[in-house]
């Protein structure tokens, strides 16, 4: 169709290299009308005349599937005699905005504009969050500045979409200056606003202002709901800061707002998180309880209704595994089963390590081999464990067949792969294959990593190795 040809040329071109800085927001923007009305003409010429919908037709709810529809709805509505309302071709703007198509709603927009359709509020929010997406923030203020030319009031959607703009481009400074105007207009911020502001000032790393956010939405009677709460809380414990992540959980459920399972998953992950990190000790007295913590948070979750799913009770049997408490995770593991869970690759990777961990080498082998009777194929991540499981108690040769295997399977090795089994073969005293290996590693443009390249350099210093391969690590080194 010319119009969807003659349409992605131009918006693909936009997306790659952006609005000239001669754009105006109101009128047409430079590179829309080439050489005349090249542009314009693909609306206007079809080889069938179409079926012009009338007014009654697009009084209901404009719903395209695509972004060729989306333009050749809005074709055939400039092509009316009686021009619909603004409101339908928001909807236009709206579905090409879902489809990500920035720059196109961009290029409608201005087609409006020079068609003398007038925008209401709904529209210049459109635009506006368009923007914000295109990192033209100085458009944005240019489109905010519309508002009061055709005598609007900014909405709290205005100013929600510009603090977000802002916050997308790391400019937290001037979206609060967002707010600050907000709170001196008649437009108050409402749950939206302070969520975006949360969430900002979370992927900034600055967790005091977003808890101080949280002060402030009381005193403006907004009160937070899971989603703030949740925002904050990951914020935490992605910062080690489980504690105080605990502490607001409690806060919540006092305040009567139910958890869901994205509160108990990130939870979860971070209290387990906790037992491999030292530092950690001092927020616990030992690894069982912190474990313990963590593993309590299942009765409340069942209490409220939330059952775990499949990726939190893989949190918790990782956390378990790697502290050791082996006997637990695979109690859990069977609790998964019985709540009719499938457990996924995932789940048995994390079981497969926690048996290497806990020197069931025989028992990793047999849940290993059972994987494709449950309709599962071991991925590279498998066969890493596998080999590195085989390397730690000295079964080498054993590794060096799933080597083998996982490459006649179409499993391509990673350098992981290579690492884990050359520092298994050089820790069993056989130099020679782990030599034939660094060659190969090298030729599959794999490099040594940090602790195969420390052991080489240890047993380069006791003349254990030939010199030959300092330059192979050297990139590491």
């Amino acid at each position: 169709m010319r119009v969807l040809r003659a349409a992605t040329a131009f918006f693909s071109a936009s997306a790659s290299k952006g609005f000239s800085s001669g754009l105006r927001v109101r009128g047409t923007p430079p590179a829309l009308f080439v050489s005349g009305n090249n542009y314009l003409a693909p609306f206007h010429s079809r080889s069938s005349q179409p079926s012009i919908p009338t007014n009654t037709q697009l009084h209901q709810h404009v719903k395209v599937n695509n972004p060729e529809d989306a333009f050749h709805v809005f074709d055939e509505m400039l092509q009316m005699r009686r021009l619909p309302s603004v409101v339908r071709f928001n909807q236009i703007l709206t579905q090409v905005a879902k489809f990500k198509h920035h720059s196109a709603v961009i290029s409608l927009n201005n087609l409006m504009d020079v068609s003398g359709i007038r925008p209401d509020v709904y529209t210049l929010n459109i635009v506006i969050n368009c923007f914000c997406r295109l990192n033209q923030m100085g458009f944005c203020l240019s489109v905010f500045g519309k508002f009061f030319k055709f005598g609007f009031e900014p909405d709290v959607t205005t100013f929600s979409t510009l603090i977000n703009g802002f916050f997308l481009h790391s400019r937290e400074a001037d979206a609060v200056g967002i707010l600050n105007k907000m709170l001196e207009s008649n437009c108050k911020p409402d749950i939206v606003t302070f969520g975006v502001l949360v969430k900002g000032m979370c992927k900034k790393g600055n967790n005091t202002g977003a808890i101080q956010l949280l002060k402030k939405m009381e005193e403006a009677g907004c009160k937070p709901n899971i989603v703030v709460y949740n925002t904050i809380i990951d914020s935490l414990c992605k910062d080690t800061l489980v504690v105080d992540a605990l502490k607001l959980f409690s806060k919540l459920v006092s305040e009567g707002i139910s958890p869901d399972v994205l509160t108990y998953n990130t939870l979860i992950h971070g209290v387990c998180k906790l037992g491999e990190r030292q530092e950690a000790e001092r927020l616990f007295n030992d690894l069982m309880g912190r474990i313990q913590d963590a593993h309590n948070l299942f009765p409340q979750m069942q209490a409220c209704g939330q059952l775990p799913n499949v990726h939190i009770y893989n949190t918790l049997m990782d956390g378990l595994c790697k502290n050791h408490e082996l006997p637990m995770a695979l109690k859990l593991f069977q609790e998964m089963v019985d709540n009719k869970l499938d457990p996924t690759m995932v789940s048995y990777n994390i079981l497969i390590e926690g048996l290497f961990i806990g020197g069931k080498v025989e028992y990793a082998r047999d849940i290993f081999s059972g994987l494709s009777s449950k309709g599962l194929l071991p991925n590279v991540r498998t066969y890493n464990i596998m080999i590195s499981g085989f390397c730690s108690s000295g079964l080498t040769s054993e590794a060096e067949m799933l080597l083998q295997e996982m490459k006649e399977k179409g499993c391509s090795p990673d350098g992981c792969t290579y690492n884990t089994i050359i520092r298994g073969f050089f820790n069993n005293n056989e130099t020679s294959k782990a030599m034939g290996l660094i060659q190969q590693m090298v030729e599959m443009s794999f490099s040594a990593d940090a602790s195969t390249a420390k052991l080489i350099i240890d047993l380069l210093a006791k003349d254990e190795v030939d010199p030959a391969l300092l330059p192979l690590i050297g990139k590491k080194l």
